[in-house]
Protein backbone atom coordinates (compact mmCIF):
# COMPACT_ATOMS: atom_id res chain seq x y z
CA UNK A 1 0.00 0.00 0.00
CA UNK A 2 1.06 3.52 -0.64
CA UNK A 3 0.01 6.67 1.19
CA UNK A 4 -0.31 9.49 -1.30
CA UNK A 5 -1.69 13.01 -1.14
CA UNK A 6 -2.68 12.65 2.52
CA UNK A 7 -2.88 15.87 4.57
CA UNK A 8 -0.92 14.35 7.47
CA UNK A 9 1.96 15.65 9.52
CA UNK A 10 4.94 13.35 10.13
CA UNK A 11 3.86 12.04 13.53
CA UNK A 12 0.30 11.28 12.44
CA UNK A 13 1.54 9.75 9.20
CA UNK A 14 3.79 7.40 11.17
CA UNK A 15 0.89 6.35 13.39
CA UNK A 16 -1.30 5.92 10.31
CA UNK A 17 1.26 3.68 8.64
CA UNK A 18 1.78 1.50 11.69
CA UNK A 19 -1.97 0.96 11.87
CA UNK A 20 -2.05 -0.04 8.21
CA UNK A 21 0.61 -2.61 9.00
CA UNK A 22 -1.50 -3.76 11.91
CA UNK A 23 -4.39 -4.29 9.49
CA UNK A 24 -2.22 -6.73 7.56
CA UNK A 25 -1.37 -8.60 10.74
CA UNK A 26 -5.01 -8.86 11.77
CA UNK A 27 -5.97 -10.10 8.31
CA UNK A 28 -3.37 -12.85 8.65
CA UNK A 29 -5.22 -13.99 11.75
CA UNK A 30 -8.55 -13.40 9.96
CA UNK A 31 -9.95 -10.99 12.50
CA UNK A 32 -13.12 -9.58 10.96
CA UNK A 33 -12.74 -6.22 12.69
CA UNK A 34 -10.43 -3.94 10.72
CA UNK A 35 -8.85 -1.17 12.77
CA UNK A 36 -7.63 2.09 11.26
CA UNK A 37 -6.71 5.69 12.03
CA UNK A 38 -7.50 8.66 9.82
CA UNK A 39 -7.40 12.42 10.14
CA UNK A 40 -10.64 14.36 10.51
CA UNK A 41 -11.15 17.85 9.04
CA UNK A 42 -9.57 19.48 12.09
CA UNK A 43 -6.42 17.39 11.89
CA UNK A 44 -7.22 15.43 15.06
CA UNK A 45 -6.91 11.66 15.37
CA UNK A 46 -10.21 9.93 14.65
CA UNK A 47 -10.18 6.25 15.59
CA UNK A 48 -12.55 4.13 13.56
CA UNK A 49 -13.56 0.49 13.42
CA UNK A 50 -15.11 -1.36 10.50
CA UNK A 51 -17.07 -4.45 11.46
CA UNK A 52 -17.19 -6.87 8.52
CA UNK A 53 -18.50 -9.85 10.48
CA UNK A 54 -21.53 -10.21 8.23
CA UNK A 55 -19.34 -10.10 5.13
CA UNK A 56 -16.46 -12.30 6.35
CA UNK A 57 -17.60 -15.10 8.66
CA UNK A 58 -15.20 -16.10 11.44
CA UNK A 59 -15.03 -19.67 10.16
CA UNK A 60 -13.51 -18.46 6.86
CA UNK A 61 -9.99 -18.61 8.22
CA UNK A 62 -7.39 -17.03 5.93
CA UNK A 63 -9.91 -15.97 3.30
CA UNK A 64 -8.54 -12.41 2.81
CA UNK A 65 -5.37 -12.79 0.76
CA UNK A 66 -4.44 -9.14 0.12
CA UNK A 67 -5.66 -5.60 0.75
CA UNK A 68 -4.98 -2.09 -0.59
CA UNK A 69 -6.17 1.41 0.22
CA UNK A 70 -7.34 3.76 -2.54
CA UNK A 71 -6.56 7.49 -2.58
CA UNK A 72 -10.09 8.19 -1.28
CA UNK A 73 -9.37 5.81 1.65
CA UNK A 74 -11.62 3.00 0.48
CA UNK A 75 -10.28 -0.43 1.37
CA UNK A 76 -10.25 -3.04 -1.39
CA UNK A 77 -9.47 -6.63 -0.50
CA UNK A 78 -9.22 -10.06 -2.09
CA UNK A 79 -11.73 -12.33 -0.37
CA UNK A 80 -10.44 -15.51 -1.93
CA UNK A 81 -12.77 -18.14 -0.48
CA UNK A 82 -15.81 -16.31 -1.87
CA UNK A 83 -14.07 -15.51 -5.17
CA UNK A 84 -14.77 -11.82 -4.90
CA UNK A 85 -13.19 -8.43 -4.36
CA UNK A 86 -14.63 -6.64 -1.33
CA UNK A 87 -14.81 -2.82 -1.32
CA UNK A 88 -15.64 -0.79 1.78
CA UNK A 89 -15.48 2.79 3.01
CA UNK A 90 -13.39 3.50 6.10
CA UNK A 91 -16.50 4.64 7.99
CA UNK A 92 -18.25 1.36 7.21
CA UNK A 93 -21.10 3.16 5.43
CA UNK A 94 -21.01 1.00 2.32
CA UNK A 95 -19.77 -2.44 1.39
CA UNK A 96 -19.61 -3.47 -2.27
CA UNK A 97 -18.18 -6.43 -4.10
CA UNK A 98 -17.01 -7.67 -7.49
CA UNK A 99 -17.45 -11.37 -8.19
CA UNK A 100 -14.76 -13.27 -10.10
CA UNK A 101 -14.71 -16.66 -11.83
CA UNK A 102 -11.75 -17.78 -9.71
CA UNK A 103 -10.17 -16.66 -6.44
CA UNK A 104 -8.32 -13.30 -6.37
CA UNK A 105 -4.95 -13.43 -4.63
CA UNK A 106 -2.82 -10.28 -5.02
CA UNK A 107 -3.99 -6.73 -5.69
CA UNK A 108 -2.53 -3.31 -6.53
CA UNK A 109 -3.91 0.18 -7.16
CA UNK A 110 -3.53 1.46 -10.73
CA UNK A 111 -5.30 4.83 -10.39
CA UNK A 112 -8.13 6.47 -8.43
CA UNK A 113 -10.73 3.93 -9.57
CA UNK A 114 -8.82 1.03 -11.15
CA UNK A 115 -7.27 -2.02 -9.53
CA UNK A 116 -5.28 -4.93 -10.95
CA UNK A 117 -5.38 -8.42 -9.45
CA UNK A 118 -3.76 -11.78 -9.95
CA UNK A 119 -6.10 -14.75 -9.88
CA UNK A 120 -5.32 -18.22 -8.58
CA UNK A 121 -4.15 -20.83 -11.09
CA UNK A 122 -4.04 -18.17 -13.82
CA UNK A 123 -1.36 -16.46 -15.89
CA UNK A 124 -3.53 -13.38 -16.43
CA UNK A 125 -3.77 -9.96 -14.78
CA UNK A 126 -7.37 -8.81 -14.41
CA UNK A 127 -8.20 -5.10 -14.17
CA UNK A 128 -11.42 -3.73 -12.68
CA UNK A 129 -13.17 -0.38 -12.24
CA UNK A 130 -14.25 -0.41 -8.59
CA UNK A 131 -16.85 2.32 -9.17
CA UNK A 132 -18.74 0.56 -11.96
CA UNK A 133 -17.56 -2.93 -10.89
CA UNK A 134 -16.81 -3.67 -14.55
CA UNK A 135 -13.91 -5.80 -15.71
CA UNK A 136 -11.79 -3.55 -17.92
CA UNK A 137 -9.39 -6.08 -19.39
CA UNK A 138 -7.45 -9.28 -18.89
CA UNK A 139 -3.73 -9.28 -19.72
CA UNK A 140 -2.12 -12.63 -20.47
CA UNK A 141 1.42 -13.05 -19.06
CA UNK A 142 2.85 -16.46 -19.98
CA UNK A 143 4.77 -17.93 -17.04
CA UNK A 144 3.37 -15.46 -14.49
CA UNK A 145 3.38 -16.69 -10.89
CA UNK A 146 0.08 -15.48 -9.43
CA UNK A 147 1.20 -15.95 -5.79
CA UNK A 148 4.36 -13.79 -5.98
CA UNK A 149 2.49 -10.48 -6.00
CA UNK A 150 1.63 -7.52 -8.18
CA UNK A 151 2.57 -3.84 -7.88
CA UNK A 152 3.11 -0.69 -9.94
CA UNK A 153 6.13 1.40 -10.89
CA UNK A 154 6.16 4.44 -13.19
CA UNK A 155 2.53 3.75 -14.17
CA UNK A 156 3.38 0.20 -15.23
CA UNK A 157 2.43 -3.13 -13.66
CA UNK A 158 5.02 -5.48 -12.14
CA UNK A 159 4.57 -9.23 -11.67
CA UNK A 160 6.80 -12.23 -11.05
CA UNK A 161 7.43 -14.88 -13.70
CA UNK A 162 9.42 -18.12 -13.75
CA UNK A 163 13.20 -18.43 -13.36
CA UNK A 164 13.43 -15.66 -10.72
CA UNK A 165 12.34 -12.84 -13.00
CA UNK A 166 10.25 -9.72 -12.52
CA UNK A 167 8.38 -8.33 -15.50
CA UNK A 168 7.36 -4.68 -15.99
CA UNK A 169 4.29 -4.36 -18.21
CA UNK A 170 2.60 -1.38 -19.84
CA UNK A 171 -1.03 -2.17 -19.03
CA UNK A 172 -2.31 0.16 -21.76
CA UNK A 173 -0.45 -1.56 -24.61
CA UNK A 174 -0.10 -4.90 -22.75
CA UNK A 175 3.54 -4.99 -23.86
CA UNK A 176 6.53 -5.99 -21.74
CA UNK A 177 8.59 -2.88 -20.96
CA UNK A 178 11.44 -4.53 -19.09
CA UNK A 179 12.45 -7.87 -17.58
CA UNK A 180 14.51 -8.00 -14.37
CA UNK A 181 16.58 -11.04 -13.51
CA UNK A 182 16.85 -11.57 -9.75
CA UNK A 183 19.18 -14.00 -8.00
CA UNK A 184 16.52 -15.50 -5.73
CA UNK A 185 12.81 -16.20 -5.47
CA UNK A 186 10.91 -12.94 -4.91
CA UNK A 187 7.71 -12.51 -2.93
CA UNK A 188 5.39 -9.68 -1.79
CA UNK A 189 6.23 -7.17 -4.51
CA UNK A 190 5.88 -3.54 -3.52
CA UNK A 191 6.55 -0.55 -5.78
CA UNK A 192 7.60 2.88 -4.54
CA UNK A 193 8.59 5.66 -6.93
CA UNK A 194 11.37 4.17 -9.09
CA UNK A 195 11.96 1.06 -6.94
CA UNK A 196 10.51 -2.42 -6.62
CA UNK A 197 10.86 -3.93 -3.15
CA UNK A 198 10.48 -7.61 -2.36
CA UNK A 199 11.54 -10.25 0.14
CA UNK A 200 12.71 -13.83 -0.24
CA UNK A 201 9.89 -16.31 -0.72
CA UNK A 202 11.15 -18.19 2.36
CA UNK A 203 11.43 -15.23 4.71
CA UNK A 204 12.08 -17.28 7.86
CA UNK A 205 15.77 -17.66 7.07
CA UNK A 206 16.53 -14.35 5.40
CA UNK A 207 16.99 -11.03 7.22
CA UNK A 208 17.14 -9.24 3.90
CA UNK A 209 15.08 -6.66 2.09
CA UNK A 210 15.70 -6.57 -1.65
CA UNK A 211 14.89 -3.94 -4.22
CA UNK A 212 15.42 -3.09 -7.85
CA UNK A 213 16.21 0.51 -8.82
CA UNK A 214 14.81 1.68 -12.16
CA UNK A 215 17.36 4.53 -12.19
CA UNK A 216 20.57 2.49 -12.13
CA UNK A 217 19.01 -0.79 -13.33
CA UNK A 218 20.58 -2.64 -10.40
CA UNK A 219 19.52 -4.93 -7.58
CA UNK A 220 20.20 -3.83 -3.99
CA UNK A 221 20.08 -5.50 -0.57
CA UNK A 222 19.47 -4.21 2.95
CA UNK A 223 19.99 -6.27 6.11
CA UNK A 224 17.16 -6.07 8.65
CA UNK A 225 17.23 -6.99 12.37
CA UNK A 226 14.82 -9.87 11.66
CA UNK A 227 13.18 -11.50 8.62
CA UNK A 228 10.76 -9.27 6.70
CA UNK A 229 7.05 -10.14 6.74
CA UNK A 230 5.13 -7.12 5.35
CA UNK A 231 5.91 -3.61 4.15
CA UNK A 232 4.32 -0.30 3.17
CA UNK A 233 5.61 3.10 2.00
CA UNK A 234 5.10 6.77 2.75
CA UNK A 235 4.82 9.66 0.33
CA UNK A 236 8.48 10.60 0.89
CA UNK A 237 9.61 7.19 -0.37
CA UNK A 238 10.59 5.82 3.02
CA UNK A 239 9.47 2.35 4.01
CA UNK A 240 7.93 0.65 7.02
CA UNK A 241 8.63 -3.05 7.48
CA UNK A 242 7.00 -5.51 9.86
CA UNK A 243 9.51 -8.20 10.83
CA UNK A 244 9.07 -11.77 12.02
CA UNK A 245 9.78 -10.68 15.62
CA UNK A 246 6.79 -8.25 15.37
CA UNK A 247 9.05 -5.19 15.39
CA UNK A 248 8.35 -2.32 12.99
CA UNK A 249 11.39 -0.91 11.20
CA UNK A 250 11.47 2.43 9.40
CA UNK A 251 13.74 2.41 6.34
CA UNK A 252 14.82 5.86 5.11
CA UNK A 253 13.96 6.99 1.59
CA UNK A 254 17.58 6.44 0.49
CA UNK A 255 17.45 2.93 2.02
CA UNK A 256 20.60 3.62 4.05
CA UNK A 257 19.17 4.02 7.56
CA UNK A 258 17.00 1.66 9.61
CA UNK A 259 15.22 2.82 12.77
CA UNK A 260 13.23 0.63 15.13
CA UNK A 261 9.76 2.06 15.82
CA UNK A 262 7.81 1.62 19.02
CA UNK A 263 4.42 0.29 18.01
CA UNK A 264 2.53 1.60 21.03
CA UNK A 265 -1.14 1.16 21.51
CA UNK A 266 -1.62 -1.36 18.68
Amino acid sequence: MSIERRPLDEALCNNYTINLLDIHKKLDEMDTSIQGIRSDIHGQNAYIQINLTSEIPKDCNGTVADIVMMDDCRLVMCESDKRRILICNTDGSQVDSIHLQDFPWCITVVNNFTIAVTVGQSECIEMYDINTKIKLKSISIPGMRWWIGITTISNNLVVGVGDNRLMIIDYKTEKVVHTIQTDRGSYRLHGSRDRIFYRHNNYYNYNKLYWYSHIDNRLHTLTLPAPCRKMTTLQDGSLYVVCKDESVQHVSSDCKTIQNCQNKGT
